[in-house]
């Protein structure tokens, strides 16, 4: 969950950092794709942004509640709950900074606070890849296991061991039809474009 929302964040430019994007592509008057508009000015629709909030405080909290309930119902892998904890709130802390508001556009005050945001925002991302990539190690490698015999060694609590390979499939699953809408995007850009050019 927080894979997907440091993802989605960079997407649309939530942060304050999202503002170097513009800044930093001079030729941006030559390229005329709809992916590389999303970019240049990100979406800002007040409906979205608070719903993709929502959904993502919702998730966080669901995540952080199994994991705490079902914290030692997992023989087989007893990481599944910590996964699911750890998951859930780092996606609210990521959510809350999300919710910073920006400083003023002030070169001469602002060009420390934008490092120190790219970094923590590098950091972030880089932690929410490692972290899913192990919990995807954890929940797949142990599929199927004992749902009802609780003293097999395999054992793993049905309610937990679903919703966390759930989630995680799930994840898989918008991050490919964010790729396919993408990859759509370019291609219709694309071919815009050369339109354009041969116009």
């Amino acid at each position: 969950v927080g894979f997907l929302f440091k993802l989605w964040t960079s997407l649309v430019g939530c942060r304050c950092s999202g503002q170097e994007v513009t800044d930093d592509m001079d030729f941006k008057s030559n390229l005329h794709t709809p992916l590389l508009r999303m970019f240049e000015e990100p979406p800002s629709s007040p409906a979205s942004s608070v719903c993709m909030k929502l959904l993502t405080l919702i998730l966080g909290i669901a995540c952080i509640t199994i994991g705490a309930i079902y914290l030692d119902s997992c023989t087989k892998q007893y990481m599944i709950p910590i996964y699911l904890i750890v998951s859930g709130s780092t996606t609210i802390f990521f959510l809350m900074i999300s919710l910073i508001p920006c400083p003023p556009n002030d070169e001469s005050n602002n060009s420390i606070l934008l490092k120190i945001g790219r970094v923590c925002d590098r950091l972030e991302l880089l932690f929410s890849i490692i972290w899913f990539i192990a919990g995807n190690v954890w929940i797949y490698s142990i599929y199927k296991p004992e749902y009802i015999d609780q003293s097999s060694p395999d054992y793993c609590n049905k309610t937990l061991y679903l919703f966390a390979f759930w989630t995680n499939t799930a994840i898989y699953i918008i991050f490919a039809l964010m790729l396919f809408l993408g990859f759509c995007a370019c291609l219709l850009g694309g071919t815009a474009w050369i339109r354009r050019s041969d116009g």
